[in-house]
């Protein structure tokens, strides 16, 4: 799967509370204007990563050398316990973010058991009994 890109202008982050994170998050899901690093406010995941609502965000630190010898290839990333498997676009702006829409984290609807949710996990129809975020790569150049 090929990630999107969604580069955001960058900007200042100061203090932000649960309704500032939430415009923000809003703003970026409209592709709008949001600060740099915005994303941090949300509950952290991991080191580098973050939680908004479902969304993940996951900041990648390499060097320039290294993020040219990854482009258009995988890279095997840990997010808290979870190993994943990302492919760097070969024209990869490292002055934005690259989405992996769906691939964030899974909300159950209401209602659905344990078993209704190992049972479409099996068939693959898990987005039938809830919603996913999705998977934002924030590269940091070193």
């Amino acid at each position: 799967m090929l990630l999107n890109d969604c580069t955001h202008p960058r900007g200042r982050l100061g203090v932000m509370d649960d309704e500032n994170l939430f415009a923000q998050h809003a703003r970026f899901k409209a592709d709008q204007e949001t600060p740099d690093g915005w994303y941090r406010a949300g509950h952290p995941l991991g080191e580098g990563a973050w939680v908004v609502d479902l969304d993940l965000f996951v900041e990648v630190s390499l060097d320039a050398e290294a993020w040219e010898e990854v482009r258009g290839d995988v890279l095997e990333l840990g997010v808290g316990e979870d190993v994943l498997d990302v492919e760097i676009p070969a024209d990869a702006d490292l002055d934005g973010c690259w989405t992996l829409p769906g691939a964030g984290l899974f909300e159950a609807a209401a209602g659905v058991d344990e078993e209704q949710l190992e049972e479409a996990e099996a068939l693959g129809t898990l987005g039938d009994l809830g919603r996913f975020g999705d998977l934002h790569i924030v590269p940091q150049v070193l």
